[in-house]
């Protein structure tokens, strides 16, 4: 589904921390949409004052003003033209700086938004262009009980009835917290980044089969939810059915794999779910080991250089006797 932005939604968005206020172009405000689709075709949507290359938000600071101050009337009058043309989205003046009539003019006639502010120029462009890049980011909605264990995001998923709910319960029990429960939202908010948060229908919420859905921050507090978190690991849980075998996983390395969410490559690990297992001390276990991995450090390897010293050893003891 496509996302889009007007400039009412930024402007009453951004209005008290930015003090915008709205100068001229107020009619049509509803007409000035910016859409998901502009952020794979435009580099940068929010930007000082560029009539080359425009941006869907020019940045007016001290600078462009005096620029355009500086301009005979005739080539000012075409510069204006040029600047709120159909793709604009608003002007903003920085600096709490006053705008000049004709610019003011120039807005009316076109029915485009004209704010002012009294943040500098450099702020605004910042603000807005993280508020943009933010709102209308790629996104998903994936399946499973999203937590913060050990600081790390880590999304645990798995079949129906696999114990996702019971294992989250478990882990909200020995002290680690909750995010999101059976549809938590990802958003790109860098090329590398997937920020992970709870839908607000589902805030605090938790479904237990048998006990129904649970109020995790009236049960445990405050401190058992965390409000968004970046996914760093997947925890899948398997569980055999219809007679299916579980496959065998590396005795030294575990069952180990990626999942791409949204063309990024995220590490997940499959831990066999059996009778008698506790999947929480085992979840635990399984992202420290992750945390250590992270660090360079990994048991494996070690494991492994530690017996060829040990078999190379005995070889030279062996040869020495002989």
């Amino acid at each position: 589904m496509t996302r889009t932005l007007t400039a009412r939604d930024l402007f009453h968005t951004l209005q008290q921390r930015l003090d915008l206020h709205w100068v001229a172009g107020r009619d049509h405000d509803e007409d000035c949409v910016l859409s998901d689709r502009d952020m794979s075709t435009r580099p940068a949507l929010a930007g000082y004052l560029n009539l080359i290359h425009p941006n869907r938000v020019q940045i007016l600071g001290a600078e462009e003003l005096d620029f355009l101050s500086a301009l005979p009337p005739a080539e000012r009058a075409q510069t204006l033209d040029l600047m709120f043309d159909e793709a604009l989205i608003a002007v903003v003046i920085g600096g709490q700086l006053e705008p000049p009539q004709d610019l003011v003019a120039a807005a009316d006639r076109a029915h485009k938004p004209l704010l002012r502010s009294r943040k500098s120029s450099y702020e605004l462009v910042n603000y807005f262009q993280h508020h943009i890049s933010r709102a209308l980011a790629r996104r998903c909605t994936l399946h499973g009980v999203f937590m913060e264990v050990f600081t790390l995001g880590v999304l645990i998923t798995g079949s129906a009835g696999s114990g996702k709910s019971e294992l989250a319960l478990e882990l909200l029990n020995r002290g680690h917290r909750l995010i999101a429960d059976d549809a938590p939202e990802f958003t790109q908010i860098t090329p590398d980044v997937l920020d992970g948060a709870c839908p607000e229908a589902l805030q605090d919420c938790l479904e237990v089969r048998g006990l129904g859905v649970l109020n995790i921050r009236q049960m445990f507090g405050d401190a058992a939810i965390k409000t968004s978190k970046f996914l760093r690991l997947i925890v899948h849980l398997d569980v055999p059915e219809d007679g299916r075998v579980l496959s065998q996983p590396d005795r030294l390395r575990g069952h180990t794999e990626t999942e791409e969410v949204l063309d990024l490559v995220i590490p997940k690990i499959t831990l066999p779910v059996l009778a008698g297992r506790n999947m929480a001390v085992i979840t635990e276990a399984a992202v420290r080991d992750f945390m250590l991995r992270m660090k360079g450090y990994d048991a494996a390897t070690q494991c492994i250089e530690r017996h060829s010293r040990l078999l190379h050893g005995q070889q030279s003891d062996w040869e020495g006797r002989e």
